[in-house]
């Protein structure tokens, strides 16, 4: 029996003398003005595991608030002792914090007890609220790898109060518990806390403690905005990016962006010499899209060369066998038909020849015009998404908060937005055919009969519907213009004017959908469809607004193990 008892108690040894945190008491002094010096005296029984040569004590510096931006703690390392002697320590980094490394890499441990002594000064740990301040402080940290057979806390404020004018709260457990297993008492002048229990590896003692506004001085708006901007350096890159992309933006705007000045304003009659409704437009926008296209397939059926049935669904495009003279880039529009009596039909499904037919067509009209009419200014473009592209990354590279980022990110797309606008201008002569353009445009968009007799336009026969309504198009008037000459001639005189070029299968016939404006436009939606390829489009428990909440919360904690 003595022998079976031995036994059983030598196997219980080793977990009698598990390595564990004997005591974690903390000394927490409050100055006047907002610092704190800590004196913790942590007792562990050290058994040459994970305690041979010290232990390792872990303090968080950084923080996020609740929008996301930086908060850095000072953390100071005044001394540091073990058993009453001073003991060599070093700091090293961490992720969100430093870590004190305690100890002689060169000595290992008597095993048995061990009383380690770190004091070290901390500030902005402090709540300021509108009735109290509050220190809301995790004393040992969750990150702890032993377990802890007890843990206390004393506050000292910097002033005497009344223990009735000081609240106290806690919690314990793991991150975020609210456990009770505490005592918790204000006296006069400060409060302290002891668990009542022993707390297992990674739980942890929070303390709120709530005392009177006026002892100690609350940091003033300057002092916090330096510390803001001290702490969020990352941020800065990002609004130092946007200024220098505006600036630079606006400095290539200044330079090359300006218009000349535009001449006379007055409504013309007649699309400029030699220019056919895809010109027309591409120069009006200084840029290319599908309804270019379609503006110039309309202005060859308005000159007899094609007709266009509207299907419903899809167009027909025909040949008729007439030549034309051409305009430019008319050509590569005909390649796109084959020869009379073989329609060509587009849908909303890719199809490659169209794809292949606008691709060169823009290019085409790019060649012509761009540069001679009118510049883009792609490099001045081009540079300012280079800027923002480099603010984004550097603002990565230097950890900056997601929320920064995306702002800054969507604050220059916006710059670069505006400027893809601004930036483009024309050249003399282009402006001076772009004031032409905008004279065809006020004789094309005029809706009132009183407005044409004043400008003294021409008969509005059907004649003149036809011959224009690819230019209407164009400039994206159609509606106004369509609708003016229904008015005028009447539904059936308008659908009889352009027969020859444009009809209708669908029901409703050529004013489905509302309106001829409506059908006409519908062409540049299809081949836009048809030419793009699939796929590629507080804490207390007294409220008030305290920063608490529960355990693992406020500032201090972090952790700690052996090595």
């Amino acid at each position: 029996m003595r022998a079976l008892l031995l036994a059983l108690l030598v196997a219980a040894l080793p977990a009698l003398a598990a390595e564990r945190v004997l005591e974690f008491h903390s000394d927490i002094r409050i100055d006047m003005e907002g610092g704190l010096q800590v004196t913790e005296r942590i007792v562990v029984l050290a058994e040459g595991r994970q305690i041979q040569r010290g232990i390792l004590r872990d303090f968080p510096t950084d923080y996020r608030d609740r929008l996301g931006a930086r908060v850095k703690v000072p953390f100071q390392v005044v001394a540091v002792s073990r058993d009453g002697t001073a003991e060599p320590w070093r700091v090293e980094p961490l992720a969100n914090g430093a870590r004190v490394r305690i100890g002689n890499p060169t000595v290992i441990l008597p095993r048995g007890r061990h009383e380690y002594e770190i004091t070290y000064r901390t500030a902005r740990q402090l709540g300021f609220f509108e009735r109290h301040d509050e220190l809301y402080w995790n004393v040992n940290g969750n990150g702890w790898t032993f377990a802890m057979d007890r843990i206390s806390a004393d506050v000292q404020l910097p002033a005497e109060v009344p223990a009735d004018r000081i609240r106290v709260e806690a919690y314990t457990g793991p991150q975020g518990a609210r456990g009770r297993d505490y005592t918790g008492e204000a006296r006069a002048g400060g409060a302290s806390f002891a668990t009542t229990r022993a707390l297992p590896a990674r739980q942890g003692l929070t303390i709120v403690v709530e005392f009177p506004k006026g002892l100690v001085r609350e940091p003033s708006f300057a002092q916090r905005l330096q510390w803001w901007l001290n702490d969020n350096k990352p941020v800065l890159t990002g609004v130092g990016g946007i200024a220098l992309l505006l600036a630079f933006l606006w400095w290539r705007w200044h330079l090359v962006g300006r218009d000349p000045r535009a001449g006379p304003a007055f409504p013309r009659y007649e699309a400029p010499p030699g220019m056919g409704p895809a010109e027309v437009r591409f120069i009006d926008r200084m840029q290319y899209d599908a309804k270019c296209f379609a503006a110039g397939l309309l202005g060859l059926g308005a000159r007899g060369f094609l007709r266009i049935r509207d299907l419903g669904s899809a167009y027909e495009l025909e040949r008729t066998g007439k030549d034309v003279e051409w305009l430019p880039g008319e050509r590569t529009l005909a390649g796109l038909l084959r020869g009379p009596g073989k329609p060509t039909v587009i849908g909303k499904a890719h199809n490659p020849g169209v794809q292949i037919t606008l691709e060169t067509h823009k290019r085409e009209l790019a060649q012509l015009y761009e540069g001679k009419l009118f510049s883009r200014n792609r490099g001045s473009h081009g540079a300012g998404i280079g800027i923002a592209i480099l603010t984004v990354v550097a603002m990565m590279m230097q950890e900056a908060p997601v929320s920064a980022i995306i702002v800054s990110a969507a604050l220059m797309l916006i710059v670069l937005v505006l400027f893809a606008r601004w930036l483009p201008a024309y050249s003399v002569e282009g402006r001076k055919l772009q004031d032409r353009i905008q004279g065809l445009r006020q004789y094309l968009g005029v809706a009132e009969k009183e407005d044409l007799e004043r400008m003294k336009a021409p008969p509005q026969t059907a004649e003149e519907f036809a011959k224009f309504l690819p230019y209407a198009v164009a400039l994206g008037v159609e509606k106004t213009w369509a609708d003016r000459f229904a008015a005028t001639l009447g539904l059936a005189a308008v659908a009889a004017a352009v027969a020859g070029y444009y009809g209708s299968e669908a029901g409703g016939g050529l004013f489905r959908s509302g309106g001829i404006g409506d059908s006409i436009g519908g062409i540049a939606d299809t081949v836009s469809s048809a030419a793009t390829p699939p796929g590629s489009s507080s804490g207390g428990s007294s409220g008030g607004g305290g920063g608490g909440g529960g355990s693992g919360g406020g500032g201090g904690g972090g952790g700690g193990s052996g090595w």
